[in-house]
């Protein structure tokens, strides 16, 4: 049995690396360099599955365009807005988001800088 296509726009740490390989055939670009539109609809093409980052945004023109044999999309990222939510589902292709993932993170971060400033005032983060 042949592996799912999977379109990926990015690189990851070597622990997702290395599951992407098992499970998929990975189609995506070797230089890493950002797609195009255009690019993302042409690499698109025949696969069962997008990756996609914040970076990539699929507007409803994309939607429009893409591939039929695309049935799910899942974005690295907490939010979706760089995804025409309402073009997809036109489409009937599913979206898939990780919230909440950056949570405690953010969190520790912010406790930390209390912390750290012991009473003095904040100043902006840069």
């Amino acid at each position: 049995m042949s592996k799912p296509i999977l379109f990926v726009t990015a690189y990851f740490v070597d622990s997702v690396e290395t599951r992407l390989n098992q499970d998929f055939a990975l189609r995506r670009k070797k230089s890493g360099d950002r797609f195009t539109p255009e690019e993302l609809i042409s690499a698109a093409d025949g696969a069962d599955a997008m990756l996609v980052t914040p970076a990539d945004r699929l507007d409803a023109a994309f939607f429009r365009r893409v591939a039929p044999s695309v049935k799910i999309i899942a974005t690295h990222s907490v939010g979706y807005d760089h995804i025409d939510l309402k073009a997809a589902a036109a489409q009937k292709i599913a979206v898939a988001y990780i919230p909440g993932i950056s949570t405690d993170a953010v969190a520790d971060i912010t406790l930390l800088r209390l912390l750290a400033h012991r009473g003095e005032r904040m100043r902006p983060y840069k």
